[in-house]
């Protein structure tokens, strides 16, 4: 089933869209379930995200990541790593190995608390003009986006994803990719 994502003609606040939560777990990471999400949507070809993880105190290896094809087998996709530490990366992967580290600008670090604790997170905006150089296309309504979203520590094995990965595959992998469906807002 495809997690759908709206496509908007307009900025949207993410706090409006619906979250996609991370309840997959490989293995049981040495801090335990931490309560993870991504909210994202498709603005003029731009995908904006917002990733959350409520842990006020995370390790220096811990991170969060989402990647994102618009290739229909994945075998080429982007992937925003990104720490609590400010250390983020977007790499293009190709056949699960990454080839090439891309610029990422403009990501906004946020720390906070509300009902459900205290959290750290990260927003930001892969670009169309990325997407054309990359795929040779844009997010639009009606495209189905390969991809998944991941928390993991780089010390270690365990991790967790929004959507179900094999035990044998690493982070990040195209095979446990599920799918985002932009529609019309």
């Amino acid at each position: 089933m495809s997690f759908l994502i709206t496509d908007s003609p307009t900025p949207l606040l993410p706090e409006t869209l619906p979250a996609l939560k991370l309840t997959y777990f490989n293995g049981e990471p040495s801090r335990g379930f931490v309560y993870s999400y991504l909210r994202c949507y498709v603005c003029r070809g731009s995908v904006f995200f917002s990733l959350t993880v409520f842990d006020s105190c995370p390790p220096d290896t811990a991170r969060i990541g989402l990647a994102l094809s618009l290739d229909e087998d994945a075998r080429r996709f982007l992937f925003v790593s990104c720490s609590d530490r400010q250390d983020d990366r977007l790499l293009l992967y190709e056949n699960d190995v990454p080839t090439r580290q891309l610029a990422l600008t403009g990501l906004q670090h946020t720390r906070g608390g509300d009902e459900q604790g205290l959290y750290w997170g990260v927003q930001g905006e892969l670009s169309a003009e990325l997407f054309q150089d990359i795929f040779g296309c844009i997010p639009k309504t009606g495209c189905l986006m390969p991809g998944n979203v991941y928390l993991y520590d780089e010390a270690e094995a365990a991790f967790g994803s929004a959507f179900p990965v094999n035990g044998a595959c690493g982070v990040p992998s195209c095979g446990g990719f599920g799918s985002f469906f932009a529609v019309p807002y």
